[in-house]
């Protein structure tokens, strides 16, 4: 009973804090203006938009596939492709951990009833996902030091990634000191599986293949795909000021405050664009116009959604 309780608080705590920042944005941008950016995007702007979406998720696909072959999982691209816009889709109507997460390991571990190695691969692709967000974050702060260090929030973001990459760097070292026994007590299961995880992938290429693979799609499936709107919007911001917080604002949107991101993401696009003089109401037209798009692709899954539904 205290688990079912645990999981309506958070979901209304989640809740409370969408509301919160989506009320912000209604009362923070000019709504007219959104309208009349959202019809300067030409159609050959929207193909191109979900070309590059789709090449994006084709390489979180591959990705994947690398991460799930290290536990013996033998399938062709294909399937891992389905499966990640399936997950995508499901995760329109549930959070990615109960929705498309948890969808994508129970199908791939089903043929052989594997399912914790399923359930492994898929967290380490998200943790891999999140790392190569970091390395790039920390790579254009560096090349645009003085403006992240002109915005406290930017200086104290990049700090606490640094942090984060340098904790888990020296994670193989940290495991081998007698009191990582002491810490791990007081440390929760979930947590511990996937720093287990995270140390077997770190004893092969596998991981590195990984973490390489996170950056491309970082600069094609986050960057690329992104200016391709700021492009349509004919909105200017130098690219190195681009690139240094878009990477931030991914960082910030898969923090599990609000559900499904809802309200944060616009948030950071304001916030964050707006350092650089950008129109609030130009970055919510695209932080919209990304959700909607995305949307529409991954109800192409639906057909793939159904037929393993009946195949259950």
């Amino acid at each position: 009973m205290n688990f079912f309780k645990n999981k309506i608080f958070k979901f209304f705590l989640k809740l409370a804090v969408s509301l919160f920042f989506v009320a912000w944005l209604v009362l923070k941008v000019n709504w007219r203006e959104v309208l009349d950016y959202a019809s300067q995007i030409s159609l050959v702007q929207i193909i191109l938009y979900v070309a590059v979406l789709l090449f994006g998720m084709m390489i979180s696909a591959y990705k994947w596939r690398v991460l799930a072959q290290f536990k013996d999982f033998d399938f062709p691209l294909k399937k891992y492709f389905q499966l990640y816009l399936t997950g995508t889709f499901l995760n329109n109507f549930f959070p990615s951990f109960i929705g498309g997460d948890t969808y994508r390991a129970y199908q791939l571990g089903k043929p052989e009833r594997k399912y914790i190695s399923a359930t492994a691969t898929v967290v380490m692709d998200r943790v891999t996902g999140l790392l190569g967000a970091m390395i790039l974050s920390v790579v254009f702060a560096l090349a645009n030091w003085s403006v992240v260090f002109g915005h406290q929030i930017l200086l104290l973001i990049v700090g606490i990634v640094v942090a984060i990459l340098l904790g888990v760097l020296s994670l193989r070292f940290i495991v081998r000191f007698p009191f990582w026994k002491k810490l791990a007590e007081h440390t929760p299961k979930k947590v511990l599986e996937v720093i287990k995880d995270f140390a077997q992938y770190q004893e092969s290429s596998t991981l590195k293949t990984a973490l390489l693979v996170s950056i491309v799609y970082g600069l094609v499936g986050l960057a690329l795909v992104n200016w391709v709107l700021f492009s349509a919007l004919g909105i200017k911001i130098g690219i190195l000021n681009y690139l240094t917080v878009i990477f931030l604002i991914s960082i910030v949107s898969s923090l599990p405050v609000s559900i499904n991101n809802i309200g944060i993401k616009e948030w950071a696009y304001v916030t964050f664009f707006g350092f650089f003089g950008v129109s609030a109401s130009a970055v919510v037209t695209i932080a919209i116009i990304s959700r909607v798009l995305q949307m529409l692709v991954s109800f192409v899954a639906l057909p793939m959604y159904l037929d393993s539904k009946r195949q259950d």
